[in-house]
């Protein structure tokens, strides 16, 4: 989903600081005219230098990114479903790339949009619900494809001071999804039932508009917590200076 959630992982990166950031990558400087440019084209690049991660800085592969666990709930509407992922692989964050960046360094707050081709959500699920009128239940491995995802992030921020150095602490991290196209298969619906299974998974995908639509929320909700905790790693240890050195 996200990456979805794309631009934590890259934004980490230019965080390490002007000592530890690799010699090949862009720096962008909080004073040059062009920031939001120099950044519009850094972060993608730092993203796709990433496919396997920074380990020496606790940065995770991006290719797949991998998630624990989330849980989804919907109660109301035409899809009433209790969700529960697992094991979690995100394929095709690096091949994203930033259609606007927006940097307001003075108030603490990055914003961007992304597009991205082919983003995969590959988990062992557990669900139970219904969707309009039809029950549905199963437990297998849920891969949901969205088509030409475009991502909307907004991170809001707040000066920490420590030692006295300002740190840029994310204290809110919101997404916003809006797919092409979304296409979903889940497997050993209705207990391994392949008539019913294939059934499903064929309405769903006729539906699938309606079906993404109302999950959407709690998908972005929890993604959000992801990139949060994952961008605060960096943030909260390495200044504001030297995510955007000033000089």
């Amino acid at each position: 989903m996200k990456n979805t959630i794309i631009i934590f992982a890259s934004l980490t990166t230019l965080a390490i600081g002007e000592n530890l950031l690799p010699e090949d990558f862009t720096r962008c400087r909080q004073k040059d005219a062009k920031l939001n440019d120099c950044l519009k084209g850094a972060v993608p690049d730092a993203l796709r230098r990433m496919t396997k991660g920074i380990p020496a800085l606790s940065v995770p592969p991006l290719e797949p990114l991998l998630v624990s666990g989330m849980n989804i709930e919907t109660g109301a509407g035409p899809v009433v479903i209790s969700q529960v992922y697992r094991n979690i692989q995100l394929h095709g964050l690096t091949d994203s790339r930033l259609t606007s960046y927006k940097a307001d360094l003075k108030h603490y707050r990055l914003r961007t949009d992304s597009i991205t081709p082919k983003m995969d959500f590959i988990a062992d699920y557990v669900m139970k619900g219904r969707i309009l009128v039809l029950p549905i239940q199963g437990k297998g491995v849920a891969n949901i494809t969205m088509v030409n995802l475009v991502v909307k992030h907004d991170l809001i921020g707040e000066p920490v001071i420590k030692d006295g150095e300002t740190y840029m602490h994310i204290k809110d991290y919101k997404v916003k999804f809006i797919p092409e196209r979304v296409i979903l298969h889940f497997s050993n619906l209705f207990n391994g039932d392949k008539a019913l299974g294939d059934n499903m998974n064929k309405f769903l995908n006729q539906n699938s508009d309606l079906v993404f639509n109302e999950l959407k929320e709690s998908y972005e909700k929890s993604l959000s917590s992801v990139f949060q905790d994952v961008t605060n790693k960096i943030f909260d240890k390495v200044p504001m200076n030297k995510i955007f050195p000033e000089e």
